[in-house]
């Protein structure tokens, strides 16, 4: 069978990620690279992965030998570079945030549901071992009822990510909890689903030079009565004691770090980050040839954006905010 052949749009620093994720899948490869602005970058990519360089996102996506695009652009670029892939009927894996308003994530989903054809979050910490093997935990009642969760991160970024476009509000619509902290809200929903209410806390205390923030707090509270929180730090790299996931139940708990520990028990051991992209890469290809469902889709997509825009929302207001999941 002939593979599919993949272009992918950026060169920044997931772009390695996404051509490791694809170097040994057999179903798909990507064929060709694109920039934004650094051409030096691309033409080291394209001559170390043999890739064929491309122009600008225009011709790469009208060139008939692309059949379907990663984006890995600017958050901002997103959406019409998604609804130009959607006119030209070419499936794309969207970095995320896919977009920053729900108004736009709606036009995409009503585009994809008119046309058939896909578009799928790149949503890669749920193609981690670890992280599945935790949610299959969770469902098979072993830990009895849930108490509470946490999903935490805390790091630091690079001087490029702090000075470059992710500082600015206008190229990112956010800081810390829309960049990074898309990982972390979008796990607390694949592991425990939508909250009922959240209220929120956001400061910008290290990266003063950045326009939004680089710590954020969400406090969670769901239907059931359990409670949540989501913390995201760009802060330091301090965050061994707190970085991870932990789940606490009435008869058990288990928590996500170097490995996946069921009640102090050592069970599934993949939580490498590169290693994500591998099985993002193969969900992709999947959901290409054979229909198959990724494990996170463009609903997923939407609850997590709603989710960190009502945070911003409460950190702003100091209110509690209700949720209300995608349809």
């Amino acid at each position: 069978m002939k593979k599919l052949r993949l272009g992918l749009v950026g060169t920044g620093f997931i772009a390695p990620f996404h051509l490791q994720g694809f170097r040994n899948n057999p179903q798909a490869a990507i064929t060709g690279l694109c920039a934004h602005s650094n051409l030096a970058r691309r033409d080291q990519l394209c001559a170390e992965w043999k890739l064929k360089p491309y122009e600008s996102f225009e011709k790469m996506v009208a060139d008939p030998e692309i059949d379907a695009l990663i984006l890995g652009s600017r958050n901002t670029e997103h959406y019409s570079q998604v609804l130009r892939c959607q006119e030209l009927r070419k499936p794309v894996l969207v970095e995320k945030p896919v977009v920053t308003t729900l108004a736009e994530l709606d036009a995409i989903r009503a585009s994809v549901a008119r046309t058939g054809v896909p578009v799928m979050p790149a949503h890669n910490f749920v193609y981690r071992g670890a992280v599945r093997a935790a949610r299959d935990v969770v469902r098979s009642g072993a830990l009895g009822r849930i108490v509470f969760a946490s999903v935490s991160s805390n790091h630091t970024i690079s001087a490029e990510h702090a000075q470059g476009w992710r500082a600015k509000l206008s190229l990112g619509s956010g800081g810390a909890l829309m960049d990074s902290g898309h990982h972390q809200v979008y796990q607390s929903l694949y592991l425990l689903g939508c909250p009922a209410a959240l209220h929120a806390f956001k400061s910008r205390l290290v990266l003063t030079g950045m326009e939004g923030e680089d710590v954020a707090h969400i406090q969670l509270q769901y239907a059931d009565g359990k409670l949540g929180s989501i913390f995201q730090s760009w802060t330091n790299n301090h965050g061994g004691a707190v970085d991870g996931i932990r789940i606490v139940g009435t008869e058990g708990s288990l928590e996500v770090t170097d490995a996946l520990y069921v009640n102090g028990q050592r069970r599934e051991t993949d939580t490498d980050y590169g290693n994500s992209f591998v099985g993002q890469a193969r969900a992709f290809s999947d959901l290409l040839i054979n229909g198959t469902k990724p494990e996170s889709t463009l609903a997923d997509a939407r609850n997590t954006l709603q989710l960190i825009l009502l945070a911003y929302q409460s950190a702003e207001s100091g209110t509690v905010l209700r949720f209300t999941p995608a349809a």
